[in-house]
Formats: C-alpha cells, structure tokens, sequence
C-alpha cells in the first residue's frame, strides 16, 4: 500500500494483542541504509508521532531509510510502557545482557517519570525474544541487513550510539538538537535493542528526546532526522 510521497507500506507481523506492526520503505527499494523505530515504549507516544512527521516530511525518494512508527502499538494504545502480555520489549532482545529477572523500566534520578502507568519493575518476557513485536523487529533487520538502527524514545534528552556506530554521524545527529552525547542511558538496561546491536556489531543509536509540546519536538529533532534519512 502506498502513502504519501511514495512510502510503501508493509505488515510485518502482529502484536501480542492482534494489532498490525507496520514498517514503511520507499516503493521500489530493494534495499535501504538505516531503520529508524519508534513506540517500543507505549507511554513514549511522542516518539511515534516525530517518526509520523518525518514520514509525511521526507519524500521517499529522497530517502533510504525504513521507518517503524508504533514498534508496541498495544502499548501505545493503552498508554503503558509494556505490550498486552505486559513485557517490557526493550528489555526482550535476545542480547547477552538479557536477564529473567524483572528490571527497572526508569532510570534513578528521573521521579517525573514515575506515574501510575510506570511501575517500578517490568517483566523482560518468559525467554530471550518470546514476544511477537520483538520477533517480527528481529526478521525485519535480517531482512533489511540496515547499517545503521535509529530508536527514538523520551524523556532523557540525550544520544547513545553503540561502539560500532560511526562518530561523524554521531556528532552531526546530535548537534542538529544540541544534545549530549553518552554511552549509554545511565542505567542497565539488560535485554534492550541495543544490546542485541552490540553483540552483532551492528551500529545503533538510541535517540532520546525531552518531555515538551510536539511543536517544540518537532522544531528541535526533525532537522537533524530529516538530514540523517535523506543521507
């Protein structure tokens, strides 16, 4: 199905709750340069809505990037971190750091983001990637064979590539938001994406914007994505 400026969409899979999981391509791209997602979170909604505006702000010839909105839709639907069978997708990646324990959903230090539909610990899923959305996220990388994976969450305000990940393009993403560049979030965070990415040598970089009005998102982070998809 095609969609403005000649995006293509294509199901990918089913979340655990039915709902499709949607990536858009160029129409006609055999294969493309990065993979950009957003949503893994379901209370990150802001995060899906940027990756809408570049969508409708990219002309896909211009671009060769694939691009994932709504990685939980459950979750986003709801307004929870988890998908519905209440696994926290981030920590589900089949990445030497996953852990069977329950983990922290928040980073310390961070109290605005304790509210009722955040709690405290989050299930990681029964066994490394047992969740549907993390499975479908898994084929379409294989598929796809990116050179470079893009996850944008909220609300730390901040650039964390992985080691594999080229500074150049580190440093121009960051400086379009002036924001900082880390290692890592600050806290564990056993069985995420970029774990996986790591251990397969794959650059990535986990893309986090404030709490604001998506005006001002849109004004601060959509140049420097803009740019890095048209790349």
């Amino acid at each position: 199905m095609l969609i403005a400026d000649g995006w293509e969409a294509h199901e990918m899979g089913r979340s655990r709750g039915g709902l499709p999981l949607t990536v858009y391509v160029p129409a006609g791209t055999r294969t493309v340069d990065g993979l950009l997602l957003a949503g893994i979170h379901g209370e990150e909604p802001e995060t899906l809505l940027l990756a809408r505006r570049l969508l409708e702000r990219v002309d896909a010839a211009d671009a060769a990037w694939a691009v994932l909105p709504a990685t939980n839709p459950d979750g986003l639907l709801a307004g929870v971190r988890q998908n519905a069978a209440g696994v926290d997708l981030n920590r589900n990646f089949p990445a030497a750091s996953w852990r069977a324990e329950d983990s922290f959903t928040y980073p310390p230090g961070a109290p605005e983001r304790r509210r009722p539909h955040r709690t405290n610990r989050s299930s990681p899923g029964g066994t490394p990637g047992s969740e549907p959305e993390t499975q479908a996220l898994l084929a379409l990388i294989d598929r796809l064979e990116p050179d470079l994976v893009v996850d944008l969450h909220s609300p730390l305000a901040l650039v964390a590539p992985t080691p594999h990940t080229d500074p150049l393009v580190v440093s121009r993403l960051a400086e379009a938001a002036d924001l900082p560049v880390r290692a890592d979030i600050g806290s564990p965070t056993p069985g995420a994406l970029r774990d996986w990415c790591t251990d397969r040598g794959l650059p990535a970089i986990t893309y986090e914007v404030e709490h604001a009005p998506l005006p001002a998102l849109c004004a601060r982070h959509l140049p420097g994505l803009e740019a890095l998809l048209r790349t």
